[in-house]
């Protein structure tokens, strides 16, 4: 069977009643979380050093996006610092674990802080792994501990097969992330040869993530707002995105400049985490590589970013005749 990547698709236009575009309503529950379990819009900036720190976060909660915070800071105290900002402006925080250690939860063992953690996600590369299924187990326990189980859910990942799906909700987790190798700044299918499309890779594992009754994201390959569109007519509950939201105002790093004026332009950085640059920020510069690092045109504030995703996705449900989410996966249609 032939697999496909979000440029290999179109969706096809289908009889609409919906008057207006303002009439679709794009929210999406995801959470467990008693307060914070609604999104809404189906998107989330990725767990990247150069795409979310505090600052986006805040901002696209504040939006009706959200962001989970990367896991590559470069001190325990830089860390401690990132979740005070959260704990200040009241805001729902989604982070991020290795597979090797559960430190940075730590902060959340205070009774103060634990009511806003919704979301713990389990990174690395190829999520189906005993390392997973180890942390995954670590993550659960220490759940339990602080009573913690009924508000916070896991999400692990990467990975691109409806088995490793059914396997990662077996060992515990609540949210699947699915792609191998398919963001602008992953070299994994050029370093190694491994992936799955990713059009075909969310289809085959929303096939398997509706029979368990969990939830999936589509994690990469998102260049534009029809790509979103294409991800969630294949089964995905929300999209995650890097390259979307890097060199916006405020994505970790600094304004960038280059020319002299009248001439000179703007930009960000943007590093694959798994990219010689990030990894030699974190002290693993002699492990292998499965990223690189670029340049992105400075965008500005990612208000933008999220007017556009969200007057595009409006747009598409209108283009199925579907008001909400449900109706758009029931009756999107696609074609290659």
């Amino acid at each position: 069977m032939r697999s496909f990547n979000y440029n290999d698709v179109y969706l096809v236009p289908s009889y609409s009643e919906l008057e207006s575009r303002s009439m679709v309503d794009l929210s999406v529950k995801l959470f467990k979380h008693p307060e914070f379990h609604t999104l809404g819009m189906p998107v989330i900036a990725a767990n990247m050093k150069t795409v979310t720190g505090p600052d986006m976060a805040i901002a696209l909660y504040e939006l009706g996006a959200m962001g989970i915070l990367h896991r590559f800071q470069k001190s325990k105290k830089k860390y401690i610092d990132d979740c005070m900002q959260f704990f200040l402006v009241n805001c729902p925080i989604d982070i991020s674990v290795g597979v090797n250690n559960l430190e940075p939860l730590v902060v959340f063992e205070n009774d103060k802080n634990k009511g806003l953690l919704r979301s713990i996600t389990i990174d690395i590369a190829h999520g189906y792994h005993i390392k997973m299924k180890r942390q995954i187990t670590k993550v659960k326990e220490w759940l339990n501990v602080n009573g913690l189980e009924t508000q916070v859910d896991i999400i692990a990942g990467n990975v691109c097969t409806a088995e490793a799906v059914e396997e990662l909700n077996n060992w515990g987790a609540d949210i699947v992330k699915v792609g191998i190798g398919p963001g602008s700044a992953c070299t994994t299918r050029i370093m190694t040869g491994y992936g799955i499309p990713q059009f075909s890779a969310v289809l085959l594992c929303a096939e398997r993530k509706n029979e368990l009754g969990i939830k999936i994201i589509a994690d990469g390959g998102i260049t534009s707002v029809g790509d979103i569109s294409k991800a969630l007519a294949a089964g995905a509950d929300a999209i995650m995105a890097g390259s979307l939201f890097a060199g916006t105002k405020e994505s970790p790093g600094p304004k960038l400049r280059k020319g002299n004026y009248p001439n000179e332009t703007f930009y960000k950085s943007y590093m694959g985490s798994a990219s010689y640059e990030s990894k030699l920020e974190t002290g693993n510069s002699g492990k292998h590589t499965e990223g690189v690092s670029m340049e992105i045109p400075y965008k500005g504030a990612v208000s933008y970013a999220i007017k556009d995703i969200h007057d595009g996705l409006c747009s598409a449900f209108s283009y199925a005749g579907a008001s909400n989410l449900k109706e758009y996966q029931e009756k999107v249609i696609w074609t290659h």
